[in-house]
């Protein structure tokens, strides 16, 4: 080892320019990276920043405008009254079909209130088909009177005959369901939303969906078998059967936090 300095020394010595110039180089050259590493970092910190003010105003929006007035998750899907709405839509869409029009049949007052209750909600639907042994749930949008023109649509006629073991082929959705449903959609889709977020929002509509999937058993039941249940009775049993949605909501919202670092210093 004593010997290995010893050199070392007397090659410095020896070769005071050299070893300078090497010096002077090998400093250069830190200095150059340092200068890259730092120059990289202020290039792309614009974008970096621009990128997660766009993400804090998606999500921030979209918690602003549905989840800042304290309205339950059940509230925002509208649950009660996607029961009310289908029990309804269906009973009218059954008259105004044998009737063949609105004209040819006498609207009572308990039918009239049927009538503007759906004209005032109903914002599209979701058509149920069976794909790979699988239901499938492809929505559709459209008003009261858009919808019942496109039930009697050619398109549907076949679809219904291809799935005609399925008793009921539609839910029919609100425009208060569609609206919020729109909104998770947009952020599952987002491509500038964080993934540790998304997995939340697809956690979530996965949940919406099999619960949906409950509503369609029991409407499935009572309205094909024209039971004296009302809907009232039947959303009491789909409480007992549903997904709570509480902690998907709590997980959405922890995912925030976490991503954004919000009770950190």
């Amino acid at each position: 080892m004593c010997d290995i300095v010893d050199n070392l020394i007397s090659y410095i010595s020896s070769n005071i320019k050299d070893f300078v110039n090497i010096c002077f180089w090998i400093f250069t050259g830190i200095i150059a990276y340092l200068t890259y590493k730092n120059a990289k970092k202020t290039l792309f910190n614009p974008i970096r920043s621009e990128m997660v003010k766009y993400q804090m105003k998606t999500l921030s929006d979209f918690i602003d405008k549905n989840t800042s007035k304290g309205y339950s998750m059940d509230t925002l899907i509208d649950y009660s009254n996607l029961l009310k709405l289908n029990y309804e839509v269906d009973y009218l869409f059954h008259i105004l079909k044998n009737e063949g029009n609105d004209g040819n049949h006498t609207f009572d007052e308990l039918d009239s209130s049927r009538l503007r209750f759906c004209e005032e909600n109903l914002g599209g639907l979701f058509e149920i088909r069976i794909k790979n042994e699988e239901v499938d749930l492809e929505p559709v949008y459209g008003d009261f009177d858009t919808t019942k023109q496109y039930i009697q649509t050619t398109h549907i006629k076949e679809k219904e005959a291809i799935f005609s073991q399925l008793n009921l082929q539609r839910i029919y959705l609100t425009k208060r369901f569609i609206n919020f449903y729109d909104d998770l959609r947009n952020l599952q889709t987002n491509p500038f939303v964080p993934n540790e977020i998304k997995s939340n929002v697809t956690a979530l509509i996965s949940n919406i969906y099999a619960n949906i999937g409950e509503l369609h058993k029991l409407l499935d039941f009572h309205i094909s078998r024209q039971t004296d249940t009302n809907y009232r009775e039947i959303y009491s049993q789909f409480a007992k059967t549903k997904i709570d949605h509480k902690r998907d909501l709590e997980n959405f919202r922890n995912s925030i936090t976490t991503y954004f670092r919000v009770n950190k210093s």
